[in-house]
């Protein structure tokens, strides 16, 4: 599994995530089916399925920061800005943030969980939806452990911070590219 994360996200960097330009024998564990990617965004969010368990995952990337996150697929994920709660608003958005690469002694490094060079950030985030647009409230949560009930604390890196915004700001984009493309998700 580490050794997946790892080429997906060497193929990012290399692609500057303009992985729609990839072949669609790329060499690596996985195809890209659809991404936010445009000349004009410093970030993108990229749906890839991996080949060898056809298992669905995001990518998120900051250029500017040269800084990527991946988030495992799930019919609830995709969805998180299209709920609604009892009272009509938007509830909390929960989700795992995979960061691979990190190098330990940041801000943030007492979140979630380290497994090796990866840290794994379980991430508690308000946002409201206008115009069909994600506006997300800063700041972001998390908690010390992966079992956490409570999100106390707050994440302060501004390249955590970048990620999680451009992950929820792109998803209605990435909506309509899966829309028009005619894909079917699970």
């Amino acid at each position: 599994m580490a050794r997946k994360i790892i080429l997906l996200f060497a193929l990012i960097f290399f692609a500057a995530a303009n992985v729609e330009a990839a072949p669609p024998d790329n060499g690596m564990p996985f195809d890209p089916l659809a991404t936010t990617a445009s000349d004009t965004d410093s970030g993108a969010l990229t749906l890839v399925v991996m080949k060898d368990t056809n298992e669905l995952c995001f990518i998120v990337a900051d250029n500017q920061a040269r800084a990527l996150g991946m988030v495992p697929y799930t019919s609830r994920i995709y969805d998180f800005y299209l709920h609604k709660d009892s009272s009509g608003g938007c509830p909390p958005f929960m989700f795992m943030m995979v960061l691979p690469m990190e190098t330990r002694g940041q801000i943030d490094d007492n979140l979630g969980e380290w497994q090796e060079n990866f840290h794994l950030i379980p991430v508690y985030a308000l946002f409201n939806v206008q115009s069909g647009q994600v506006i997300c409230e800063k700041p972001f949560f998390s908690a010390s452990s992966l079992q956490s009930t409570h999100y106390h604390d707050t994440i302060k890196n501004p390249n955590h911070e970048r990620l999680i915004e451009i992950f929820m700001t792109h998803m209605p984009r990435l909506h309509r590219l899966v829309r028009d493309q005619h894909l079917s998700l699970p």
